[in-house]
């Protein structure tokens, strides 16, 4: 049931909806203007040189690189603007979609919802009232739910990231799970976990193709699933995009007006930065482009006073920023 599902995250669903669109979008950069840039974190001038040096070589800003922040928002219903009483709700899962066009290339970022990091606190009437170090999820529940909760998540993943440039973000709804899963034509994975609890019909080890509520179930489900910890849910999270990610491209090959049909059907259930004609446009753009797969940060979990806390280890971080968001360049001379 859809009660029993409680902290929980869909953003693999849009990552695999918005894989072949979100790109060329020339939009300002939605970056943070707080924390370390990349340049400030291997101590290098950014005004004076153009390159960085890191792990022995020197590496500078991909051109051909953008990206876009894809969060799953743990409020059923359609995205409208939050009341005191229910909240915002968190961003319960965060995918970064980062797009080579050099390369012809897209990877995703997975980022733990658990993370610990630096998060810009809103006031009553959206004024920033200053920073703390919460769990990256959180930064989504300051404001009304919409537009300046997205940006202040996409300021919290930039900052985590050394203020890469995010180019733009969608935010979906739990309940637009069961839809998308089933306008694909549903989705087959083997059941990684123990569902026994919260939905008998998922058994651990069987390959089936899920159903809306199904899919909603599996993504979804932490609490009494398995060991109950994030990192279970995310490497299905992990199974079940590949999966759409497939299912999405096989029907984009045969027609790119999918994308808009599938765009007008999420819609009430989606808050964007991005609309229906330019994510058509840009589909077409990347249609071909090849699938590198998942990149995860290493880190530490532990519990909190109250919560479990993520703390990602810093190599990790900046591997994962130097192989997506720059490029090895020769080193430079006098």
């Amino acid at each position: 049931m859809r009660s029993q599902a409680r902290k929980l995250g869909c953003a693999a669903l849009a990552v695999a909806v918005f894989m072949g669109m979100l790109a060329g979008c020339n939009k300002p950069q939605q970056g943070s203007d707080s924390g370390k840039t990349v340049e400030e974190m291997m101590g290098v001038d950014s005004g004076s040189t153009p390159s960085v040096y890191y792990d022995g070589n020197w590496y500078q800003p991909s051109k051909d690189v953008e990206s876009y922040l894809i969060m799953g928002v743990d409020r059923d219903g359609e995205a409208t603007e939050a009341n005191p009483i229910d909240g915002a709700g968190q961003a319960d899962m965060l995918m970064v979609l980062v797009i080579d066009h050099a390369e012809k290339t897209y990877h995703v970022l997975q980022i733990n919802r658990d993370t610990m990091t630096d998060v810009t606190v809103l006031g009553m009437q959206g004024d920033e009232i200053g920073t703390e170090k919460m769990q990256i999820a959180a930064a989504h529940s300051y404001g009304t739910g919409l537009k300046d909760s997205c940006e202040n998540t996409v300021k919290a993943v930039s900052t985590f990231l050394y203020d890469v440039k995010i180019d733009g973000y969608a935010a979906i709804q739990m309940d637009a799970i069961p839809l998308i899963n089933d306008w694909a034509g549903g989705v087959t994975v083997t059941i990684k976990d123990d569902f026994s609890q919260v939905d008998p019909s998922l058994v651990m080890g069987e390959t089936i193709t899920l159903t809306g509520e199904q899919a909603y179930t599996y993504i979804r489900g932490r609490f009494y699933v398995g060991d109950s910890t994030n990192i279970s849910r995310m490497a299905r999270q992990v199974e079940y995009f590949n999966g759409l990610a497939s299912q999405v491209h096989k029907m984009m090959n045969e027609d790119i007006g999918t994308v808009a049909e599938l765009y007008q059907t999420i819609t009430p259930y989606m808050v964007t930065d991005m609309g229906s004609g330019t994510v058509t446009k840009l589909a077409q753009k990347c249609k071909g482009y090849t699938n590198g797969g998942v990149v995860s940060i290493e880190g530490e979990s532990k519990m909190g006073e109250k919560f479990m806390e993520f703390y990602a280890d810093e190599d990790s971080v900046k591997q994962a920023v130097f192989s997506l968001f720059y490029t090895q360049v020769q080193e430079e001379t006098e």
